[in-house]
């Protein structure tokens, strides 16, 4: 077989207007694919805002800690995210019961549409850690809670107070609330063992509570603003749920170790996304809807029983997989670190396999990610090893998260890609950056690829003509002395570069490669292929 290649350098270019092709599941192979019938691989990043305004600053100049300016845009383009997983936060949506404010609203939408201009999709994710400021946490519109604690015959004024049973201390600010200074010294995962965040949760996941009820109806006024746009990828219904305390002190001392069971999953957490899927859907939104299980990997126990939303074709499993905070720090949490991702492996994956349903690894990292370092080195390793097994499952994926944010609870003060100081995180982004095909015309067989030695392969069955296979590629970090892209068979296709760290794979006319099994691989100039 004879084999076509072409070296490509190419003049820097800032940005170019990107294409979001509207993208929807094929429920035949649980991948996504766009209007040409490619398939879609997304790249991106975590943009979660967790205080009023609810919204990162847009119109503003660009700094290295929370704003949403054009220059973070096309940063996100040079360096290959094409996806923004972004908090769309229910007290932003609902200030008051019952009431929508259309102002924030029209913000999200417009932010929507400025990623869009930079090729990225949005991921409308309903965001929350702990449920509410009385926990040490967000997501939840306080009128809710406070409603719950003016009830005295609501569970939560039942239960010892926040944060019982742990032995954790708290000062409380003028307001009640726990000082947030506090609440940033301790891991805010402990803040689910609590018996009172439980009773929220179990609220949450009651039907016909007043919380239940608003879940569904945040929704629907979500789905009746963002619409369907093309560059919208998909709703998210909700970040991390709780299965923990659910049933008051007594269950909190059972929240250790792995799950075994499914039970949360099958008798709460389906029934809830069931009716907010159906608000979605009746009011007009018609994107893929992505649901998550409680966090913990499952032992002995599918994810879910099965597909959550039954016979509705757009839908996917949205998962997260960390280790513990510091995962490099030590040879055993190393190896804590590598048991645990296999745990989560064989939590999901198989899931996705056996019902064809799509995935999507929403939430990952937060780490230091500086390779001067030795614990530096290792959380690299993990993550690079995570980023592998996502290619080996064409799964797509957002890293928790672009810049601070204004985070307040955190597992790790250095999640950014930027440091205290500014400065950006050369070694992390480095592997985030990594060569992927974001379109591909055909069926993916394999996608790889090697940050040591920067060697990318592609192999899929060429089916689309009207629109080219697009890789994206790192030429800073990856390819500085440039790059050399192999195509075989020959014949089949023009290689064009329309932008820096960008190449495109363009069907000739007269090509008669169609169906054909197509393999790319991109080398550095340095190497050598045997």
């Amino acid at each position: 077989m004879k084999i076509a290649s072409a070296t490509l350098m190419v003049a820097s270019v800032t940005v170019a207007q990107a294409s979001v092709d509207p993208v929807r599941v094929d429920p035949s192979t649980g991948s996504y694919v766009d209007s040409h019938g490619r398939t879609r691989i997304f790249h991106g990043m975590n943009v979660v805002y967790k205080e009023g305004p609810w919204i990162a600053p847009t119109n503003t100049a660009f700094d290295t800690t929370d704003s949403l300016d054009s220059e973070t845009m096309a940063n996100m383009q040079k360096w290959g995210f094409n996806v923004v997983r972004l908090g769309v936060m229910w007290p932003g949506v609902e200030p008051s019961l019952g009431e929508f404010n259309q102002t924030y609203l029209g913000a999200i939408s417009d932010l929507t549409t400025s990623f869009a201009e930079y090729g990225v999709y949005t991921i409308a994710d309903l965001h929350q850690d702990v449920g509410s400021r009385r926990f040490c946490g967000e997501g939840f519109p306080e009128h809710y809670v406070d409603t719950m604690f003016a009830d005295p015959t609501s569970k939560i004024n039942s239960y010892d107070a926040f944060p019982s049973p742990t032995s954790i201390v708290l000062q409380k600010d003028e307001d009640g609330m726990p000082n947030q200074k506090d609440c940033l010294k301790n891991e805010f995962a402990q803040y689910y063992i609590t018996a009172q965040a439980g009773a929220l949760w179990r609220e949450l996941y009651t039907p016909g509570t007043p919380l239940n009820s608003g879940f569904s109806k945040f929704w629907g006024a979500v789905a009746a603003t963002l619409g369907n746009a093309p560059h919208l990828l998909a709703y998210e219904l909700l970040n991390e749920p709780s299965g923990i305390c659910l049933d008051g002190s007594a269950s909190c001392v059972k929240a250790t170790g792995l799950p075994f069971s499914n039970d949360v999953e099958r008798n709460l957490l389906t029934p809830m996304y069931r009716s907010a899927a159906k608000a979605i859907r009746d009011a007009g939104g018609k994107q893929t809807i992505m649901y998550e299980a409680t966090t913990l990997p499952k032992v002995g126990a599918e994810v879910f029983p099965g597909p959550v939303l039954e016979d509705d074709d757009q839908q996917a499993l949205a998962y997260h997989i960390y280790c513990a905070p510091g995962d490099g720090k030590n040879i055993v949490a190393a190896t804590a670190c590598n048991v645990l991702q296999n745990a989560y492996y064989e939590t999901y994956f198989p899931w996705l396999d056996k019902y064809k349903t799509a995935g999507f690894l929403s939430e990952f990292g937060a780490i230091q990610g500086d390779a001067s370092l030795s614990s530096g080195r290792k959380e690299l390793d993990h993550l690079n090893n995570l980023l592998a097994q996502a290619d080996l499952k064409l799964q797509g994926w957002a890293y928790w998260q672009m810049k601070k944010f204004h985070d307040i609870t955190t597992a790790n003060s250095d999640e950014s890609l930027y440091s205290d100081d500014g400065e950006l995180w050369v070694d992390k982004l480095k592997a985030l950056s990594r060569t992927y095909a974001q379109a591909t015309a055909g069926p993916i067989t394999k996608m790889e690829f090697n940050p040591d030695g920067a060697v990318f392969q592609l192999d899929f069955t060429l089916t689309v003509t009207s629109a080219p296979t697009e890789i994206y590629l790192n030429e800073d970090y990856h390819y500085p002395n440039g790059h050399k892209v192999t195509v075989t068979p020959e014949g089949c296709f023009d290689i064009t570069s329309p932008m820096r760290n960008y190449i495109h794979l363009n069907v000739l006319p007269e090509s008669s490669c169609t169906n054909e099994e197509i393999s790319v691989s991109i080398i550095p100039e340095a190497t050598v292929l045997v």
